[in-house]
């Protein structure tokens, strides 16, 4: 299988996980009122933008604009890890479900998806110099 289209799968992989972690399946306490509803809000839609970006390295076979994009997706990555633990955060009581539960998963999926991110940018980089070394 291409390269893009494995970045294309992961990207709506993730981008689907992150909506519906965040707004389905775990627990939070406030909709929108209180800082785990931003959060998770603030995370629904970094999953839109990640969504968006598969669909737009989905349409494009430029190598260039996947590395772009591939970096776009490692600063998403970096701020899905960092939204509910540190930009943002949840509620400050260690009993409530999104201070347990739904912080950590969510900056593991982050983290995952910037591991990802970082490489694929290696892997495009290392496929560009090979290309450049062989002329």
């Amino acid at each position: 299988m291409k390269q893009y289209k494995v970045f294309v799968i992961a990207n709506l992989i993730f981008g689907i996980l992150l909506i519906a972690l965040s707004k389905v399946i775990l627990p939070v306490c406030g909709n929108g009122t209180m800082r785990c509803g931003t959060s998770t809000t603030i995370e629904a839609i970094l999953g839109i933008a990640l969504l968006a970006i598969a669909v737009v390295a989905a349409g494009l076979i430029k190598k260039k604009i996947h590395t772009i994009l591939s970096a776009l997706t490692l600063v998403i990555g970096v701020f899905v890890s960092l939204v509910p633990t540190v930009i943002v955060g949840t509620c400050p009581h260690a009993h409530m479900a999104c201070h347990s539960i739904t912080a950590p998963v969510l900056a593991l999926v982050g983290v995952a998806e910037a591991l990802f991110a970082a490489g694929n940018l290696v892997y495009l980089r290392l496929r560009r110099r090979n290309e450049q070394n062989e002329y």
